[in-house]
């Protein structure tokens, strides 16, 4: 199994078209239709960009193409599936109840909290490296 499954599976458990994911990642639908056929090898940043516009996280991709070991290892990715699922599920009940205007607020908030969690993780990492580096000093 490849990535490009986990994405498409992703996608279509979400009720999501290729073109709409790929406008929101920020490239074509050819693309990505390429990397779910594992036909285009899928960089970080790509992956990334399609986690983010799926709304999972990277690591919930892998562990869909992941293969479990133990029975523990199963039920586990189970019940994070189901979970998201819910949380899915309940963002667009809500999602839907909203009139344009307030889904298109909705979403520019969700854009913004976004790039506030990435600009905190970076900034997380830039001050683990600097700690690094002083202590090599």
């Amino acid at each position: 199994m490849h990535i490009g499954y986990a994405i498409r599976s992703t996608r279509e458990r979400l009720g999501l078209t290729l073109e709409a994911v790929a406008m929101e990642a920020g490239f074509d639908a050819g693309n990505l239709s390429r990397m779910e056929r594992g036909q285009q090898a899928v960089t970080v940043d790509r992956l990334a960009q399609v986690a983010t516009a799926l709304q999972v996280r990277v690591s919930d991709l892998f562990l869909l193409i992941e293969s479990p070991s133990t029975e523990a290892e199963n039920q586990l990715r189970d019940s994070e599936i189901n979970r998201y699922d819910e949380e899915m599920q309940s963002v667009r009940r809500l999602y839907s109840a909203l009139d344009s205007q307030h889904r298109q607020i909705a979403l520019q908030m969700l854009r913004g909290l976004t790039k506030a969690q990435k600009a905190a993780a970076e900034q997380a990492a830039a001050s683990r490296a600097a700690k690094k580096t002083a202590r090599r000093s």
